[in-house]
C-alpha cells in the first residue's frame, strides 16, 4: 500500500484542497495495473491562515499513519507561495515526508535532493496528461461526495490557454470557477511509484547485460 496526500495551497481567490490517494495494484486480463482510490477529498474555507492549513494537513496524516501504519508522501503546491509553506509543513509534521512541488510549463516531471531538499519540478502539461490518461483507463476511483461532484465540474471547466508568449496555460478561467481539487488530485497521483521500481529494475538488468552479466 502506498498513500499520498496532495495540497493545493490557496491564494486570495481559491481555496485550498486536500487529496488522499490510495495506491492498489490489480490484475486486470493477466495484466498488472495500478490504481487510485481517492480516499478523503476536502476544500478548506477561503482564507484559511497557513498555519491553520498545515494543522488540517497535520492531522489527516496522523489518521492515515493510524489507519493505514505507514507514513504518507505529502505533495504541496509551493508554487504561488513558495518555501515557506513547506517548512511550516515540515514543522508541524516532523515524522513525515513533506515534499515542494513547483509547476513549470511543459510536459515534463524531474525530482532532485533527498530528505528536506527534495522537491519536484511539474510541467502542467504532464499532469493533465496524467490525469487524461488515468480518467480514460478507468484507474481513478472517485468517493461518492459532495467534494467528488465539485471535483467532476472542476475537470468539465479546465481549460488550455496559450498566451501571447506561446506559453501554454491549464486551468479553470471562467469568472466564479476554480480548479482546486483538481491540482490537488493532480498532485496526489502525479507518479506511478510501481513503474519508477520497474524502470529501475530494467535498468539494472540492461547494465548487466552490457557486462556480460545475468
Amino acid at each position: 500500500m502506498t498513500i499520498t496526500i496532495g495540497v493545493d495551497i490557496g491564494q486570495k481567490r481559491d481555496p485550498t484542497a486536500i487529496c488522499v490517494a490510495e495506491r492498489e495494484d490489480r490484475e486486470i486480463e493477466g495484466k498488472q495495473q495500478v490504481h487510485f482510490l481517492i480516499r478523503h477529498l476536502e476544500r478548506l474555507p477561503l482564507g484559511t491562515p497557513y498555519p491553520r492549513v498545515a494543522e488540517r494537513v497535520a492531522r489527516i496524516t496522523d489518521r492515515v499513519r493510524a489507519r493505514a501504519g505507514e507514513r504518507p508522501t505529502v505533495l504541496v503546491d509551493a508554487t504561488g507561495v513558495g518555501q515557506p509553506i513547506v517548512d511550516i509543513l515540515r514543522e508541524e509534521i516532523p515524522t513525515g515526508r513533506v515534499v515542494g512541488v513547483y509547476f513549470t510549463y511543459g510536459d515534463r516531471r524531474t525530482e532532485t535532493g533527498k530528505g528536506r531538499q527534495r522537491q519536484v519540478s511539474l510541467g502542467k502539461a504532464f499532469l493533465v496528461s496524467r490525469l487524461q490518461a488515468l480518467l480514460q483507463c478507468f484507474r481513478l476511483h472517485l468517493p461518492r461526495t459532495r467534494e467528488a461532484v465539485v471535483l467532476t465540474e472542476e475537470l468539465l471547466n479546465y481549460e488550455l490557454r496559450v498566451d501571447e508568449n506561446a506559453n501554454d496555460r491549464y486551468g479553470a478561467f471562467k469568472v466564479g470557477t476554480h480548479d482546486d481539487l483538481v491540482t490537488a488530485l493532480g498532485l496526489a497521483v502525479q507518479v506511478d511509484r510501481a513503474v519508477r521500481q520497474d524502470r529501475a529494475t530494467w535498468g539494472r538488468r540492461a547494465q548487466a547485460r552490457k557486462a556480460g552479466l545475468r
